[in-house]
């Protein structure tokens, strides 16, 4: 196995990894702290940067890799546009959990995200495999 391989089998490896973290914090109704702490957000940024690494592409900031997300995957209809706006809701959830003061959720809206992370990383597993 190659160098490049070794580095995309570990950002899936620890996509994975992020939802079961996710899982953990929502088995115990630590709603915050799976959005908060990242884990679904990270779930899908890991997978999508593993994919992004295998096309040699890599980014510093969290936003150019969502930029990349909706302008080359989303409107170019390799990604169904509610990949997208999952991971927007994350993306913006996540500096809602880690700067706004007493940030609360709702179990009905974090519940159905885990299936989405599990769905998305599956894909992208495929994707790259």
């Amino acid at each position: 196995m190659n160098d490049k391989q070794i580095i995309i089998n570990y950002w899936l490896e620890k996509s994975k990894q992020d939802i079961e973290s996710a899982k953990d914090n929502f088995k115990n109704n630590r709603l915050q702290n799976t959005v908060r702490d990242l884990y679904l957000y990270f779930s899908f940024f890991h997978a999508f940067s593993a994919l992004l690494f295998k096309k040699n592409k890599t980014f510093k900031k969290h936003r150019q890799v969502r930029a990349i997300l909706h302008r080359d995957y989303i409107k170019e209809g390799i990604f169904a546009l509610k990949w997208g706006k999952t991971y927007d809701w994350l993306f913006d959830n996540r500096q809602k959990a880690d700067y706004r003061p007493l940030a609360e959720f709702d179990i009905d809206e974090v519940k159905p995200l885990i299936e989405m992370a599990e769905i998305f990383v599956n894909e992208i597993t495929k994707m790259i495999h």
